[in-house]
């Protein structure tokens, strides 16, 4: 049987793939990367975040999610211990041995009839990308600075919400090299390029795509490509109004919990924040002085966040939350607190006198 960690270290090695840069463009940690290459499965909180982190890194690589996820459920099965009593002799009425046969018997057919035609199905399709469905029809996808590695097809349509408004771009080919219908005309991304994008000709960089497999004549494959708004760019980061960032004199009159500085520059920039969940939690957050959001969590659930100035979250068990903070390409992880422990915390940017800015996390008393 093939090994799924084998086949990831073997595929990000040959694609020249650091894992920092994994770390980094997936938001998975370094040990669970680790982990799932050398197949370590006990170091997880759960199996849930074992399938979700293989199937994310998976797609990543450009790998098949559900082939790999055949894999694990292979490993896992023929790792399973044999329970103790297994073979030990009972004496078993005729009756009995009769149903075990037959039922034998129907579980073996049905299994050999599953097999024949996955075994032909994946031989039939082996070397072969999957191709949309007529049905499908045509997808939108929303962008945003966390990258998203998809296969798009021609029709599809990548959204991108800027400060001044909803741009987009529609794919209008996907033989030899992908096409890109924008405002300011057709753009082309070779095989193995990883292109700027300007969509508008207003504002520089807008978007950044990597072509990682496109078919040479058979556009019904599509083109596998991983994609995001340009980090910094002027017009995917909105400049925020110093009017609407407490400065640091005006926050130590106010708070008096301990502050950690999660980042630090010459400006400020949008935010986000990912909420990772090993058990019962009821979480609330409220982004930018708007409306508050509540709900209940519990083990292997994930949430995302997008904040441009300030977030403020509630946690009822603040031991079962884990949270990393990304913005402008930086990631950085929000220690735990206690099991059982109510946590309230505000992650917000601060002007300092010099007139630069830091990102903090604040214990709210």
């Amino acid at each position: 049987m093939e090994s799924f960690g084998s086949i990831l270290k073997e595929t990000r090695e040959t694609k020249e793939i650091t894992i920092e840069t994994v770390v980094r463009e997936t938001t998975i940690s370094r040990q669970y990367i680790e982990a799932l290459e050398s197949e370590n499965l006990e170091i997880f909180p759960g199996q849930t975040y074992i399938t979700g982190f293989l199937r994310n890194y998976s797609e990543y690589l450009g790998l098949e999610p559900s082939y790999m996820l055949k894999l694990l459920t292979g490993k896992v099965i023929q790792e399973s211990p044999v329970p103790e009593n297994l073979f030990k002799y009972t004496k078993i009425n005729t009756w009995i041995v009769v149903l075990i046969i037959v039922g034998s018997i129907l579980v073996i057919g049905g299994i050999s009839t599953f097999v024949y035609l996955n075994w032909f199905n994946q031989s039939d399709n082996q070397g072969k990308t999957t191709v949309r469905l007529e049905t499908e029809g045509i997808q939108r996808y929303t962008l945003s600075m966390n990258p998203i590695q998809k296969r798009i097809y021609e029709g599809d349509v990548l959204e991108v919400p800027l400060v001044s408004g909803m741009l987009s771009a529609t794919v209008q080919d996907t033989v030899g090299a992908l096409a890109l219908s924008t405002d300011i005309g057709i753009q082309y991304v070779e095989l193995g390029e990883e292109l700027e994008i300007d969509l508008d000709g207003k504002n520089g960089t807008d978007i950044v795509v990597f072509l990682s497999d496109i078919s040479k004549n058979d556009k019904k494959r599509g083109a596998e490509v991983r994609m995001m708004i340009k980090a910094g760019s002027a017009s995917s980061i909105e400049e925020l109004k110093e009017g609407e960032i407490i400065s640091q004199e005006e926050l130590s009159a106010i708070v008096t919990g301990k502050q950690t500085v999660l980042f630090s520059g010459s400006r400020a920039y949008p935010f986000t924040i990912n909420a990772s969940f090993r058990g019962a939690c009821l979480f609330r957050n409220q982004i930018d002085r708007k409306e508050e959001v509540e709900d209940f969590f519990t083990n292997g659930d994930m949430l995302t966040i997008n904040a441009n100035n300030a977030i403020r979250i509630w946690m009822s068990n603040a031991n079962t939350v884990k949270l990393q903070v990304i913005g402008d390409g930086k990631t950085a992880d929000i220690e735990v607190g206690r099991a059982g422990q109510v946590l309230v915390q505000d992650i917000r940017w601060v002007r300092e006198a010099d007139g630069t800015f830091k990102l903090v996390v604040i214990d709210v008393e």
